[in-house]
């Protein structure tokens, strides 16, 4: 059986299990691993090839997160044709790379309000006046580009400013979350629906139940508004970045805005994973982990209550008044009690 044919048949199984856009990448990856080994018979494939793919991928400067997601595409696929009872190889010995850990770009709101100034105020154009509905609920929500364009416009309720989504990434345990949004951001998207049901009237909607659809008109077919894909997404977020003149901004790093924000203000590991939809705790506790200027500001008030074991004692004061009595008879915690001579008309009098 070809390599190709094998692909085909593992995509539709994955297909049922839910897992959209992970199996349009696993698709892209295995696509590009069967084009390197030209085809070949499935029997045909041996460890050896695999190692010499990855070292071919090293080579032309593919990084080891890159890399570990390739692996993880091929054991997975040599997984299922071993239990379709392939003759092949054991799928355990491809060498899966660590990851390395990397800081996560965070946008913060000086950055966005840079982004959103590039949408034009109060102008008519479909595209602009989606484009600022869609990166208002973006930074109010935190959610994922895949869960935002699976929005319908039915699953909003404008009146209490919340819908339930689809959490992208679950494995059973939070297949639902609430998202909320602010008054500003309902505005903008009633704006866009009403636009949205504007142009239905003109033109034939491949999606017309989608919440953000594409507007211009395909070469290929007489149809318009299918629904917005994390390609669309990132090529707003690219145009808007360029007009700025600042580093692109992609939309995964104002999802770790929000879980930035929300650890500094409630602390909490299980807060990050309700308002972001995490599926397993284990993926909040890199919001929990603060760098750059956040860990420095911890640690300022670490090393106030700790204090500074340079620094010199205070030095007592001149000129205070005498006790009568032994110093030990003070209770701590308390001023010393003191007698004070005065004059005829009240004045202090030395002693």
């Amino acid at each position: 059986m070809r390599l190709s044919e094998t692909i085909e048949e593992f995509n539709k199984v994955r297909s049922f299990r839910g897992a959209k856009m992970t199996t349009v990448r696993y698709d892209r990856l295995l696509r590009i691993f069967c084009l390197c080994m030209q085809d070949p018979e499935l029997e045909d494939i041996d460890l050896p090839h695999i190692l010499w793919y990855f070292q071919e991928l090293e080579r032309l400067g593919w990084k080891p997160n890159g890399i570990n997601i390739v692996a993880i595409a091929i054991r997975k696929f040599f997984e299922f044709c071993n239990l379709r009872g392939y003759r092949t190889f054991n799928e355990q010995l491809i060498p899966v790379p660590r990851k390395e850990f990397n800081i996560p770009r965070v946008t913060d709101i000086e950055t966005f309000k840079k982004i959103l100034k590039q949408i034009p105020d109060n102008s008519p154009r479909p595209h602009h006046i989606r484009n600022r509905a869609f990166l208002l609920l973006l930074w109010d929500t935190g959610a994922r580009v895949g869960e935002l364009c699976s929005i319908d416009s039915a699953d909003l309720d404008l009146k209490k400013r919340t819908a339930l989504i689809h959490t992208e990434k679950s494995r059973g345990r939070r297949p639902i979350r609430q998202i909320f949004w602010t008054e500003e951001t309902n505005k903008h998207l009633k704006l866009w629906i009403e636009k949205k049901e504007h142009l239905q009237k003109l033109f034939k909607f491949h999606d017309p139940e989608a919440l953000f659809v594409s507007i211009s008109k395909c070469g290929q077919y007489d149809v318009r508004g299918s629904r917005m894909g994390n390609r669309g997404a990132a090529e707003i977020m690219r145009m808007l970045s360029n007009k700025a003149k600042i580093p692109v901004v992609n939309a995964h790093s104002i999802r770790h805005s929000m879980g930035r924000d929300t650890v500094r203000t409630l602390r909490s590991n299980s807060a990050v994973s309700n308002v972001l939809g995490h599926s397993n705790l284990d993926s909040s506790y890199i919001y929990t982990m603060l760098w750059g200027e956040d860990l420095k500001e911890d640690w300022s008030q670490v090393m106030k209550k700790r204090g500074n074991p340079l620094a010199a004692a205070p030095k007592s004061a001149k000129g205070f008044p005498r006790m009568k009595g032994r110093q030990e008879s003070a209770t701590q915690g308390r001023l010393r009690p003191v007698v004070i001579k005065t004059g005829k008309y009240g004045r202090m009098v030395r002693q």
